[in-house]
């Protein structure tokens, strides 16, 4: 090798050596408990799901890719709906979503600002979360059928059914050529 050569590898790999050494060792993470990873979980999802809905354009709104299924609108509706349903049930008091449908919701503009609300109503029964408020029993249902569950079970489900029906969004969103939240470059 030319002395040339081998003088610029030599500096080349000091320099790499020196950047490597400078950087800070990485902060340890925090351990995850159950009600920060619950946390976590939701903070994805909500991501992903207002990011459907302001990311599919308005034409694609009524979308269906088959005539047995739901349209675009209608899919997110029904996260709405049931966000409303299993967060009420941790928060108790009126439902804000009673006597609402919102897979009725057409226009792009009042379906955005829909997912926008119902995340809201959840966003304090995630926030306030703690592993004791976790395992706290709750009564769910109506009488004759209600039930026990603990808390952290009933937000659970606010993270499993929204994650259910992002992938079916996410199918919609790449039939029409669009790329989802989830894929998309950050």
């Amino acid at each position: 090798m030319p002395r040339n050569a081998a003088t610029i590898s030599t500096l080349l790999f000091t320099i790499a050596a020196s950047s490597l050494s400078a950087q800070a060792p990485p902060r340890p993470r925090p351990p995850e408990t159950h009600s920060t990873f619950l946390q976590a979980q939701y903070a994805g999802l909500k991501r992903n799901i207002i990011g459907s809905a302001e990311g599919m354009p308005v034409e694609h709104f009524s979308f269906k890719p088959s005539p047995d299924v739901r349209t675009y609108a209608q899919q997110l509706g029904h996260v709405v709906d049931t966000q409303y349903f299993f967060c009420n049930a941790v928060k108790g008091g009126p439902n804000p979503g009673t006597g609402k449908d919102f897979e009725q919701i057409t226009e792009k503009a009042a379906m955005v600002q829909a997912v926008k609300e119902a995340f809201a109503y959840c966003d304090d029964a995630f926030a306030s979360l703690t592993d004791e408020t976790a395992m706290q029993m709750i009564t769910i249902g109506v009488a004759p059928n209600q039930r026990q569950t603990a808390r952290a079970n009933q937000l659970t489900m606010v993270v499993v059914h929204g994650n259910e029906h992002y992938g079916n969004l996410v199918t919609y969103m790449r039939l029409k050529g669009i790329v989802p939240p989830s894929s998309a470059p950050k």
